[in-house]
């Protein structure tokens, strides 16, 4: 991978995950997401923007709109700040549908993650620092803004990964 963010996102899941069963990495824990739905969630969030892309270059143009006060101010929250503010909803496009184990969303992970990058290189050679495409919440973002977002949106996740995994692990030594 060529960004330096993609590379931190894929790392961070396979530190997070690294050694955990298949049956405990399905299990939900108190009624929210398994390990392995979050990992799902990133993955296609990871893909929803690589197909982003890839729709800028077919058509050959940015596909951003105009941003929102009210999305440039979240934006700045998240991407600058690098805050991901908690209880937000995931879009529906990148729900997990659950029922994949782990380790083939973990290669599943790995392929978009590379898909993503290429994309990315492309759109940033033929579009520079533009806004190319939006986020559903966010608004429009560059290629280093969605870059960014990734890792910080990777970087809440695994702290929920981490808290499940522990609670699991407790549950399991008893």
């Amino acid at each position: 991978m060529v960004h330096a963010d993609l590379e931190r996102c894929l790392d961070l899941i396979r530190a997070s995950t690294a050694g955990l069963s298949p049956e405990l990495a399905a299990q939900p824990v108190d009624g929210r997401w398994s390990v392995a739905e979050i990992v799902e969630h990133l993955k296609l969030a990871y893909s929803g923007t690589a197909k982003g892309l890839e729709r800028c270059l077919e058509k050959g143009t940015p596909l951003a709109k105009p941003t929102t006060l009210r999305q440039q101010v979240r934006a700045f929250v998240v991407v600058t700040l690098g805050r991901l503010p908690e209880g937000v909803q995931a879009p529906k496009h990148i729900v997990p549908a659950g029922g994949v184990a782990l380790a083939e969303l973990l290669d599943r992970v790995k392929g978009d993650l590379n898909r993503l990058d290429a994309a990315s290189v492309l759109v940033r050679d033929r579009f520079g620092s533009a806004k190319v495409l939006d986020h559903p919440i966010l608004g429009g973002f560059s290629i280093d803004q969605w870059m960014r977002f990734h890792w910080i949106h990777t970087r809440h996740h695994d702290k929920q990964i981490r808290s499940r995994r522990q609670a699991l692990e407790r549950v399991t030594a008893l």
